[in-house]
């Protein structure tokens, strides 16, 4: 076998074990069929990704460009759930294997075959065995790839070569590649912090409350409903139990009456914007926060302290704008993903699987804001999910109660 042949081979079975593969730390326990097929379709990504970059875009200068984004995808996949993302992420771990790996000449292709053997097998073992300990201690698995990254790299430098043999000039298409790469990588970095319900990268969230007590809430985003709303409340009360409802502005306007209902029954009422769209929250002014406050400050006579972002989608001008009128953003850390089924036993199912002390537990009683959605599936849940959390010795409290602070604003701040 030549040279170039040895490398390729030494590439294929070492250090491309050692991080293509990283798409497995992604996997949780208990992954259902879906989410295997997800991680082994991007690990399949992630290796076609090295080849192109291995390829067309790897040079000495770019050595360390590679190992950086190798870190970036750790970090990730350490706050991503398993989906499409996860395809997604996979991508930026192959342009990073790649980069790493280099058209350079390598001392001893049987020793990196060796090395990256071994540091892929020490990578994926250590994700498997923690899949269920949190996400710190999935990142701490992912970084072992990102060492493995820098350790590879370092095996394959020749100091008897002169520089020029070790690191030959990047090519225009190679420079594309590289800051597509990157900006990618930036892309996905934003996009994350932006929309992951539990991250603070952009700003204070609240996702639940303390871990030491038997509390949870639960809460319900988009309404009023004309129909489903005071249904909700009226379970909830028959249990005992006061809710936290995210008012959509547009809903409230609306349906006016029923809002004022909500909170003469003792629910807290909290800020879900005004249109409940995919793109307003880009806006650097938000003036949805404000629009929401005046018409709930207007129909139902009291000025929310609590906001929640719809979708979680947040950015750090949306959170100088909350901060500004004294406001909480406040998220969740169970979702039942209730909008997307129909079966009121699997929404309660998820939940109880989910619920821990101190949770923000995430219900819909209307759809975007849309006064007329059915929300059947949420009423039938909803009374499996108090005798359910009542059997787990969890008491569901209003958002105020579990996270501390006063329910409203003045007046004078709506």
């Amino acid at each position: 076998m030549t040279e170039q042949g040895s490398r390729r081979t030494a590439l294929a079975t070492g250090y491309g074990l050692a991080t293509v593969a990283l798409p497995i730390a992604a996997l949780p326990a208990g992954s259902s069929t879906r989410d295997v097929v997800t991680v082994v379709v991007a690990v399949v990504a992630a290796a076609a990704f090295a080849a192109v970059f291995v390829g067309w875009a790897a040079t000495g200068r770019n050595g360390w460009v590679g190992a950086a984004l190798v870190a970036v995808a750790s970090l990730l996949y350490s706050v991503t759930p398993a989906g499409a993302s996860t395809a997604i992420i996979a991508l930026l771990v192959g342009a990073g294997t790649g980069l790493v790996a280099g058209p350079r000449p390598w001392p001893d292709p049987r020793a990196l075959r060796v090395a990256g053997t071994i540091a892929g097998v020490a990578v994926l073992g250590t994700a498997w065995a923690l899949r269920g300990y949190g996400s710190s201690a999935v990142f701490l698995a992912a970084a072992l790839g990102a060492a493995a990254v820098v350790l590879i790299r370092g095996l394959g430098e020749r100091s008897d070569l002169p520089e020029s043999a070790d690191r030959p000039e990047p090519t225009r298409r190679g420079r594309v590649l590289v800051g597509v790469a990157v900006a990618g990588a930036v892309g996905l970095v934003a996009w994350t912090g932006g929309n992951d319900p539990q991250l603070s990268w952009f700003g204070p969230v609240v996702s639940h409350g303390p871990r030491d007590r038997p509390e949870v809430a639960i809460t319900f985003d988009d309404g009023p409903n004309e129909s489903a709303t005071l249904e909700v409340t009226r379970i909830l009360d028959d249990h005992g139990v006061k809710g936290t409802f995210f008012l959509v502005g547009r809903a409230v306007a609306a349906r006016p009456a029923v809002a004022r209902q909500v909170v003469a029954d003792g629910h807290l009422v909290g800020n879900h914007s005004y249109h409940h769209d995919y793109w307003r929250w880009l806006d650097p002014r938000y003036p949805e926060l404000g629009a929401t406050q005046a018409v709930i400050g207007r129909d139902v006579g009291v000025c929310p302290r609590f906001f929640r972002p719809p979708h979680g989608q947040r950015t750090p001008l949306m959170n100088l704008q909350l901060a500004r009128r004294g406001m909480v953003a406040v998220t969740w850390d169970v979702s039942a993903a209730d909008w997307v089924t129909n079966d009121p036993d699997l929404v309660a199912r998820r939940i109880l699987a989910r619920v821990r002390p101190g949770s923000i537990i995430l219900l819909h009683d209307s759809i975007d804001g849309h006064v007329d959605a059915d929300r059947r599936v949420v009423i039938e849940a909803l009374p499996r999910i108090l005798d359910g959390l009542e059997r787990k010795g969890l008491q569901p409290v209003r958002l105020d109660r579990l996270i501390g602070g006063p329910a409203y604003l003045p007046d004078s701040d709506c």
